[in-house]
């Protein structure tokens, strides 16, 4: 099968990189591994965006991909995800969405995108999820080669759209909007700690402590006000 995950990973890194003003943020855990369990995180920020996040793991013959841009709530941005959970037949799990927060309303690009890609194989968004995720976000199970093709594609226009949104960004002075916009990435990640199945392996792997710090602090540590 098409490495689906390395692609979309050459891809995620050059954006992350291209960003004016980007520079290293320092990770907790650059690396971990146990047993059968290697993850890799690279981390950078921006004036713009206050964390930069991609995650790459492998656990027995399993390759997991996780990324997420976070706005600095100063300016009226979304936040962006994508997530792949792939081995070496299938694409179980392929999501990519660009989630609204309190302020942002220029969707007419990402709906566009959106509308324009269909897949076979739907996935329903966990009821975890369901307050998160745009209505523009696609979850789906990829098992052919055109629908893994549709999907690099779809990750290609999403994230042009979100880096011109970034390129074009001005700090927002409405601080009531930006408390706002806090709340909602609060929100957002509190709600993705509740992803049942990332935990269950975190602990099963290690202990309940460890899988807790991880989640807490790498993947979904909260904003700070400035």
């Amino acid at each position: 099968m098409h490495n689906i995950n390395q692609d979309i990973a050459v891809l995620l890194a050059y954006c992350m990189q291209d960003f004016e003003g980007v520079e290293p943020l320092e990770c907790p855990m650059p690396e971990v591994k146990r047993k059968d369990l290697v993850i890799r995180n690279t981390m950078y920020k921006t004036p713009k965006l206050r964390k930069i996040h991609l995650e790459l793991a492998e656990l027995k013959g399993l390759k997991i991909l996780h990324c997420v841009f976070f706005p600095d709530p100063n300016y009226n941005l979304p936040i962006f995800g994508c997530d792949i959970v792939a081995n070496d037949k299938i694409v179980s799990a392929a999501i990519v969405d660009v989630s609204p927060v309190k302020g942002f309303e220029e969707w007419d690009k990402i709906r566009d995108i959106s509308n324009a890609f269909d897949f076979s194989e739907k996935r329903h968004i966990p009821a975890w999820g369901d307050d998160v995720f745009s209505p523009y976000a696609k979850f789906m199970r990829l098992s052919n080669d055109k629908d893994i093709s549709n999907f690099y594609v779809l990750v290609v226009n999403y994230l042009k759209t979100y880096c011109d949104l970034v390129d074009s960004a001005e700090k927002d002075d409405n601080w009531i909007m930006t408390m706002l916009r806090y709340d909602d990435q609060i929100h957002y990640c509190k709600q993705q700690k509740k992803n049942d199945k990332t935990r269950a392996i975190l602990v099963n792997l290690f202990d309940e402590t460890w899988a807790n710090n991880y989640i807490d602090n790498v993947l979904f540590d909260l904003p700070r006000i400035k």
